[in-house]
């Protein structure tokens, strides 16, 4: 397990500093940029294939569904079991994305675990990193061609723990 947290937070790290994506979709709706579904198929598994290291966390696996109290009382080996600031995974899944399937991070706690208590003097955040994807959309006056587009999602990938923004 320790070596895969390790790989988790080089992909996380790498997606923070992930920078060289050039779209590649025209704005236009013309039907000689539209795909059919076996293209768009083959061009969402070349988009997965050279985009591999930045999407390995997506297939992170639901956890148990956990609360606060539970994750204070046990804080256990993985690095979103054990932090001051827990957090489960929880699967987005989107027919018309690549990836499909994309693990997004859930608090457990509204406060911080502080001496396995839940701590409301600090505030669980979610942390996001932007994650390359390609979605699929409809051509106009076509029900079976396509168009894709490549962008980026914001995808909350943890929690930490800060203290709270307080207004003056």
């Amino acid at each position: 397990m320790t070596t895969f947290v390790s790989l988790q937070m080089i992909s996380i790290g790498s997606l923070l500093v992930f920078n060289a994506f050039i779209s590649t979709s025209a704005n236009g709706n013309s039907s000689h940029n539209c795909l059919s579904a076996a293209d768009v198929k083959k061009k969402g598994e070349r988009f997965e294939k050279k985009f591999a290291e930045e999407l390995i966390f997506t297939k992170i696996l639901r956890t148990a569904t956990r609360n606060c109290s539970e994750a204070a009382a046990e804080m256990r080996e993985a690095l979103h079991q054990r932090s001051l600031s827990p957090w489960m995974y929880i699967e987005d899944r989107d027919d018309d994305r690549f990836p499909h399937v994309i693990s997004f991070a859930k608090c457990l706690c509204e406060g911080c675990i502080i001496n396995k208590q839940e701590n409301f003097s600090y505030n669980s955040v979610l942390v996001y990193a932007q994650l390359p994807v390609m979605e699929k959309t409809k051509c106009d006056g076509y029900s079976d061609r396509y168009k894709v587009k490549q962008g980026f999602i914001n995808v909350p990938v943890a929690c930490t723990c800060v203290v709270p923004n307080y207004t003056k």
